[in-house]
């Protein structure tokens, strides 16, 4: 049966690749795929990343190479489905964790892509994880709601302080810029993360997010300088992604984790 989910999770990355392409658009869901170059529509067989393989990944209209992002996250969601199911088995939490992670990734490739955290899909996340912390035996709708709430505040307190700690930056170094570190998108997203994985896990989430989106912006700083290009201060980068990671470590490994963590200090 994980053979199955897996092929599911084939099927379901597929969709996302879908999704990842229209509504960053506002396009419609139910229109078919569509060759990102030339706009033309894409025939069944190339619907799927992996079955368009075989036709050589170029557009039959205007022989462009198709993205291999699609490939990418097909790839990944079977994985991530073949690992719920062996972590969960056919049940209710293979179910939640499931819905929980396929809008993790949905995040996660439109924020990486357009800096973009979209309310039709944060708004209906944040509804179902709300809704489903009264059905969860494994954290009880207290500590999602709780961890909800804390989730909220925390980023919200540093998306308030963001463009105070930009014009200060900006006035020292007598420069003008209009990024701020947080959008917030970043901080319904927390509010998201906050419902999934409860309360206290929602600071290790957070915690774990920045320090990967730090660890990430000198990774950026450094690739840049390599390639002999200047890196201008205050750059932005796309946090969800990194909040997503978070989320879904202390989804998956929540208990290991915040274990391990107090286990040092006793």
């Amino acid at each position: 049966m994980i053979w199955v989910y897996a092929f599911l999770g084939l099927l379901v990355g597929a969709l996302l690749n879908h999704a990842a392409n229209v509504l960053p658009r506002r396009q419609a869901l139910g229109q078919p795929p569509r060759c990102r170059t030339c706009e033309a529509d894409l025939p069944l067989r190339q619907w799927f990343s992996i079955a368009a393989l075989a036709s050589g990944r170029r557009c039959a209209q205007c022989q462009e190479p198709l993205p291999w992002r699609g490939l990418i996250l097909e790839i990944i969601t079977a994985l991530l489905f073949a690992f719920l199911w062996r972590a969960y088995g056919p049940s209710w939490p293979l179910a939640l964790f499931t819905l929980f992670t396929v809008i993790f990734e949905l995040v996660f490739v439109i924020d990486l892509e357009h800096r973009l955290i979209l309310n039709v899909v944060i708004y209906p996340a944040i509804v179902f994880a709300a809704a489903a912390s009264f059905f969860r035996p494994d954290l009880g709708y207290r500590l999602a709601l709780l961890g909800g709430a804390l989730g909220f505040v925390l980023v919200l307190l540093i998306y308030l302080a963001g463009p105070l700690f930009v014009r200060l930056w900006s006035r020292m170094r007598g420069e003008t810029t209009t990024e701020v570190p947080f959008g917030f998108g970043d901080v319904k997203l927390a509010l998201y993360i906050g419902l999934v994985v409860g309360f206290p896990a929602v600071v290790f989430a957070l915690i774990i997010g920045m320090l990967l989106a730090g660890l990430g912006a000198a990774l950026f700083i450094m690739t840049r300088r390599l390639l002999g290009k200047r890196y201008a201060a205050l750059t932005a980068i796309p946090y969800g992604p990194f909040l997503v990671a978070g989320g879904l470590l202390m989804l998956y490994y929540g208990a290991p984790i915040m274990s391990a963590y107090l286990g040092a200090y006793q």
